[in-house]
């Protein structure tokens, strides 16, 4: 099979009948059919069968159009890159990032790249960081956000800050625990919110309650930093967020203490080493690094 043959084999199927198909690909109904009957002669065998549904699929397309998917994405993804060179100030990007890089950072970032490129598209989709694999690999998007660096060997990942962690408690919990010896010390017996499932910051929220000596017990665990931070504000316990989410907390409401014993963690962007990042989204990351330690030093956490 050809490219074309692929082409044409593809809109059939994502579109169950020849005149769908010569829409899709802006063709007529018969060069749809000629080419269906060309690639079927080929191959000595049926790709489709009539139906009162339409077409369907043989068992041989079936195998067929799993093995050329990815083929498929491919060419979408090069007709993409092939846009965005010959006209550079349109395109589209497409990126995701995870919740606190989403509800923290992200808006800041996009206002000034809709300012710089306001011809371009932009589509910011926010997940975990266990779902960025399937998310580069299959090109859903062009790059990532995350923090730590990404364990997969089929994905770059691109240092773009650094900084502490801090344990986050609200201030009205904060004035009424007692004094001790160290200000951690204050919340030892204050109950904490842990997070669930495979998210990096779970690790550093245990280890912290661990060196408290956090009474064990059922507690409260949920899966995100997002929520966790929400019941943090209304005195349920304490948790632990990054530099970008302390940065962001109202100082009158929310103590935060700065975490020496732990160490630093970093913000990336990850990219698929097989598909580096198209022009658009080259310009996105080169806007990054600023824009974020803007961000940074516009505001330091409020400090127990």
């Amino acid at each position: 099979m050809n490219l074309r043959q692929l082409e044409v084999f593809q809109a059939v199927l994502q579109t169950g009948n020849m005149s769908a198909a010569a829409r899709l690909l802006c063709i007529t109904p018969s060069a749809v059919s000629k080419a269906v009957a060309h690639t079927e002669l080929q191959l000595g065998y049926r790709l489709f069968l009539r139906t009162p549904a339409g077409l369907t699929p043989t068992p041989e397309a079936q195998v067929l159009a799993a093995e050329s998917a990815g083929i498929h994405r491919q060419l979408d993804a090069l007709r993409r890159t092939a846009r965005n060179l010959a006209a550079s100030d349109t395109g589209d990007v497409r990126m995701a990032a995870i919740p606190a890089v989403s509800h923290e950072f992200l808006p800041q970032l996009l206002q000034q790249h809709a300012l710089r490129y306001p011809q371009v598209g932009v589509e910011v989709r926010t997940i975990h960081q266990d779902q960025m694999t399937q998310a580069l690999l299959t090109r859903s998007v062009d790059f990532c956000l995350g923090f730590y660096k990404h364990p997969h060997p089929q994905i770059g990942s691109d240092l773009l800050v650094s900084g502490r962690m801090y344990l986050a408690v609200a201030e009205a919990l904060w004035s009424r625990a007692p004094r001790a010896a160290s200000r951690s010390a204050r919340l030892a017996q204050v109950p904490v919110i842990r997070l669930v499932g495979d998210d990096p910051m779970r690790q550093s929220i245990d280890e912290i309650a661990q060196r408290l000596g956090t009474p064990a017990g059922p507690g409260i665990q949920v899966q995100t930093s997002r929520l966790a931070l929400e019941l943090v504000r209304l005195g349920m316990g304490w948790t632990v967020v990054d530099f970008l989410t302390a940065t962001r907390l109202d100082p009158a409401s929310m103590v935060t203490l700065e975490l020496h014993e732990l160490p630093p963690m970093s913000l990336y962007s990850y990219h698929a080493r097989s598909s580096p990042p198209g022009l658009q989204a080259t310009r996105m990351l080169a806007m990054l690094p600023g824009v974020l330690h803007a961000a940074l030093s516009g505001q330091s956490p409020r400090r127990a």
